[in-house]
């Protein structure tokens, strides 16, 4: 490859980094935007098995974009001090021993939502078992119709 060749195959490069970029940012508010107006639709979201919900929106040319919000998973642990800790002793009340076994830190026993619910009733087991999950995590894919 002589010089000139090898300036022109570097231009191009810049060229298309800065191309895709530019396309990736743009990317990015797509799929914002379509995360929300699916977040805005809930009649056309199903329930998935991980307990999220899965929403599927069809393009002009039979493209498929699908959102799906992956279910609530409960933290594996909850730090023994500070602020969440002293909301969730609160919380579980006089329960706390029989749902959280203690470690370095905090970990709801096995069955925790079902025990939560058995013991403090459902709205105040509901309320606990929010407070011990993280939000469950939005992806946008697609599905190119083959031409």
């Amino acid at each position: 490859m002589n010089d000139n060749k090898l300036r022109q195959l570097v231009t191009e490069a810049v060229a298309l980094d800065r191309q895709i970029a530019l396309d990736g940012d743009r990317l990015k508010e797509i799929k914002a935007l379509l995360a929300g107006e699916a977040e805005s639709r809930p009649e056309l979201s199903a329930p998935t098995e991980g307990g999220g919900t899965s929403t599927t929106m069809v393009g002009t040319f039979g493209d498929i974009c699908r959102v799906t919000e992956a279910g609530r998973t409960l933290k594996s642990t909850i730090k023994g001090e500070g602020k969440d800790i002293e909301k969730v002793r609160a919380a579980a009340g006089n329960f706390f021993n029989k749902l959280f076994a203690p470690v370095l830190a905090y970990k709801p026993v096995e069955n925790f939502r079902e025990e939560a619910s058995a013991l403090l009733g459902t709205a105040d087991g509901n309320k606990l078992v929010k407070l011990c999950e993280n939000p469950g995590k939005v992806t946008v894919s697609f599905e190119t119709k083959e031409a």
